[in-house]
């Protein structure tokens, strides 16, 4: 449903929930989490308060990798949403942001409650004192996922390229083959024939939005007559991202394509299993290709 790493505003997330309405205006799609059927979806700011007036103490502790988040004032165990979230009947997807003049939050992913307390001191809108309730939660990968944000690429210690395995040549994280080749477009075979499209939001390559959720990468032939949908597997990929890509595919054919561009696809990943080349010999218009180290074979 959403991809780990990538940013959507609550507007992207009330179209991929509600996809026939979207998310209706105001209530709770503008405050810290919203139930949607049996989903909790939760938006957090991490550092800074929100637009609202509430400041909440949420963080990341990098030693333990766990999160702590807090729910509204005056929430507590007892309510009903906190017993369904307790109780396991609603599944929690985590949305955080560092900077609330950015509308985006980057999804973290399902989150797993570790503990909670009640009667915790917390501020309300207006700055009065109030409790609510707090949650250690973990959140797989979710560690990666934020040192990313907090830190810079250019001021990591590591670059990119040693991300490569050296027994396997994969890749760590699907976002860090994107970066890859983005960065290193010039360099790839595919660069002869197409140039990289920017994201609108942020004017950079890279997780172009496309209905149900952003594709890794955008790029259109140098005589504008295709664009090309380009989808990342860190490892093996099987037939389930060719249902992923063409989706991705169709959106792109109707909201962005003019009436003469064709709209392809393209797969990327370390192997295949035997089930998606059995599904691309029906789907023409989508290829494979492996990377190695990192160069495109067929």
């Amino acid at each position: 449903m959403f991809k780990k790493g990538s940013k959507y505003t609550r507007v992207d997330v009330g179209w991929i929930c509600l996809p026939d309405t979207g998310r209706p205006a105001g209530g709770d799609w503008d405050t810290g989490y919203v139930r949607v059927e049996d989903k909790l979806i939760i938006f957090m700011n991490i550092g800074v308060p929100g637009k609202t007036g509430h400041d909440f103490d949420n963080y990341y502790d990098n030693q333990t990798q766990k999160i702590a988040w807090y729910g509204k004032p005056k929430s507590h165990s007892n309510q009903p949403t906190f017993k369904k979230l307790l109780g396991g009947e609603l599944t929690p997807y985590f949305f955080a942001r560092w900077d609330t003049k950015d509308p985006a939050f980057t999804y973290l992913g399902i989150g797993k409650i570790v503990n909670y307390k009640d009667g915790v001191h917390c501020k309300d809108g207006k700055g009065n004192d109030s409790e609510t309730i707090e949650l250690q939660l973990s959140i797989q990968d979710s560690g990666d996922i934020i040192q990313e944000i907090i830190t810079p690429i250019d001021q990591t210690p590591t670059t990119i390229t040693k991300t490569i395995s050296s027994k396997a040549s994969a890749y760590a994280k699907e976002k860090e083959l994107e970066k890859f080749m983005i960065k290193n477009w010039e360099e790839i075979s595919l660069s002869e024939n197409y140039d990289l499209v920017p994201n609108k939001s942020t004017g950079k390559p890279g997780q172009n939005w496309a209905g149900s959720g952003p594709l890794d990468i955008l790029a259109v032939k140098k005589d504008k007559s295709e664009l090309l949908v380009i989808e990342l597997k860190k490892g093996q990929a099987s037939d389930e991202v060719v249902g992923q890509i063409t989706r991705y595919m169709g959106w792109i054919k109707k909201n962005v394509a003019t009436d003469n561009q064709e709209v392809k696809g393209l797969i990327i990943a370390l192997e295949e299993d035997r089930n998606i080349r059995l599904s691309l010999d029906i789907v023409n218009n989508v290829k494979f290709l492996r990377y190695k180290k990192f160069e495109l074979v067929e």
